[in-house]
């Protein structure tokens, strides 16, 4: 990596060179500072990623509650979306996995192989082995990898930014750029494949772009920090055996509640919504009680709390796409112009694609003087109720009987998915780095992810709540809910925020 300028003037042309060393030129968005050496290997990573988990997602529940004989494995619908919700909500709560072993026992770039790794196998296994099983083990294992590769890459990022400001802002943008260029492609890849051959050739799409990924990452890793490759707060030796038993303690209980039926298909929301309050609360708490976090920090701490309510609203919203409005968009859309239909899965990336483009535009205005004094919790109240607007479009459009929404009507309303969505998201992720501890950077990372977590477990669950015959009931709900919430929180942040920087 490229070093930051020393606070003397250089001496010779070769001290320069070497500065400039590594700097990546292959984005000419925002300025070299807002590209370090490793940023495109980060981003390419995140995106042949994020192109396996959305190409796989944007199917899921389709491949869920499509009767047999539509190569579907037959499920009622409302346990096919509760399904759906919970396993990305599995993966990530398996960030807070990945974060403390990247922290404590593997460094971080190591953590990420490894994670990506687990997840071409889960998508080998969706490929090639039908039914249930080739589904429970392919879901297992891309949590557990997806647990290791995506929080980690994501503080990885921030690690390239040390003076953060407007270019960590900018930095982070570009990184959120290659996750939705990759969420287009997915999507748009196997919704095609799954219309002509079937969900097993789109899984096989999704297993070859990981592989396409990890390729890239295990050659360019090379160009990371090369703090990625330490640990930062290594396990002491005397206590690996306390945390290996309790590792294995906790796959037997998962294990039992599994077998006993206590955790069952049609209760798995639940369980992983009381997995997600818990491991909140738990990481809340040891971040107020960490020894090595100063008094200030955990001012921030507490700052942070509105900030990860705001990030479950929108992650809730987000996720809709994915279960209520993927049905909606299977049953209600005008998916055929003259003899030409369309899978449902191609609204999602328009979404996607939209989301790229103004997230590109953002990454430039951030960099201007005057838009980068939009205080962040701003773009993030401003986010949720553009997606707010969203969910409120679809509701005259889903008042009628048979496919009453026409297809150009869902294009305003993924626009404004997609406007909130850029605008929270990357702002989100640089919110979370500049109120992190410095002792404990991956927990706070991990906590922001977890709200991800609980954002697709809710939309499962809320999703059950869909029915035939209600759409506009449901999306004004939601819709309303939405802007109540992002109202009050944002009012909450601006007087914890006034408190404690008097404090």
């Amino acid at each position: 990596m490229a070093k930051s300028s020393p606070d003397v003037p250089p001496t010779g042309g070769t001290q320069i060179a070497t500065e400039r060393i590594g700097v990546t030129r292959a984005l000419g968005v925002v300025a070299d500072e807002a590209k370090p050496s490793g940023l495109i290997t980060l981003s390419a990573a995140e995106m042949w990623e994020r192109f396996s988990f959305y190409g796989l997602q944007v199917l899921l529940a389709y491949y869920l509650y499509y009767s047999v004989t539509d190569g579907g494995l037959g499920l009622p619908q409302p346990v096919a979306l509760g399904i759906a919700g919970a396993y990305g909500g599995l993966v990530y709560i398996a960030q807070i996995v990945g974060a403390w072993i990247a922290d404590r026992v593997l460094a971080p770039r190591y953590v990420v192989l490894i994670g990506g790794s687990a997840i071409l196998a889960g998508h080998v296994m969706l490929a090639v082995v039908p039914g249930l099983l080739g589904l429970v083990i392919g879901l297992a294992l891309i949590v557990i990898g997806t647990g290791g590769l995506k929080v980690n890459t994501t503080m990885m990022v921030g690690a390239l930014y040390p003076k953060g400001g407007a270019k960590r802002d900018a930095g982070y943008s570009i990184y959120y750029m290659g996750i939705t260029i990759g969420a287009f492609f997915g999507p748009l890849l196997t919704g095609w494949l799954h219309q002509e051959w079937g969900f097993h050739i789109a899984f096989g799409a999704a297993a070859v772009g990981m592989a396409v990924g990890l390729t890239q990452y295990a050659i360019g890793m090379r160009r990371l920090p090369d703090s990625t490759a330490v640990v930062p707060n290594p396990l002491p030796p005397a206590h690996r055996l306390r945390w290996a038993i309790a590792a294995a303690a906790g796959i037997a209980l998962v294990a039992l509640v599994v077998a006993t039926g206590m955790v069952r298909a049609d209760n798995i929301s639940n369980a992983v919504a009381l997995v997600v309050v818990a491991a909140a609360v738990a990481i809340f708490a040891m971040l107020l009680t960490n020894r090595q976090v100063t008094p200030a920090e955990r001012r921030s701490v507490l700052r942070y709390l509105p900030v990860f309510l705001m990030s479950l609203v929108f992650w809730t919203l987000l996720f809709q796409l994915f279960t209520a409005f993927a049905v909606f968009a299977d049953t209600k859309i005008q998916l055929t112009a003259g003899s030409v239909t369309i899978p449902p899965t191609l609204i999602v990336t328009l979404e996607s694609l939209a989301v790229a483009g103004i997230t590109a535009l953002l990454a430039v205005l951030w960099t201007r003087s005057r838009a980068s004094r939009m205080q962040p919790v701003s773009k993030l109240v401003t986010g949720v109720v553009a997606m707010a607007l969203g969910a409120a479009l679809i509701v005259p459009f889903s008042l009628g009987a048979g496919q009453s929404m026409p297809l150009l009507a869902a294009i305003p309303v993924m626009l404004l998915f997609a406007f909130g969505e850029a605008l929270f998201a990357p702002s989100a992720l640089s919110f979370t780095a500049e109120l992190a501890p410095r002792a404990a950077n991956a927990q706070m990372t991990a906590l922001y992810f977890l709200t991800m977590a609980g954002g697709s477990t809710l939309s499962g669950w809320v999703s059950g709540l869909y029915q035939p015959g209600s759409e506009g009931q449901y999306f004004s709900i939601v819709a309303v809910t939405s802007l109540v919430i992002i109202a009050l929180l944002g009012v909450a942040y601006r007087l914890l925020d006034s408190r404690l920087r008097v404090g």
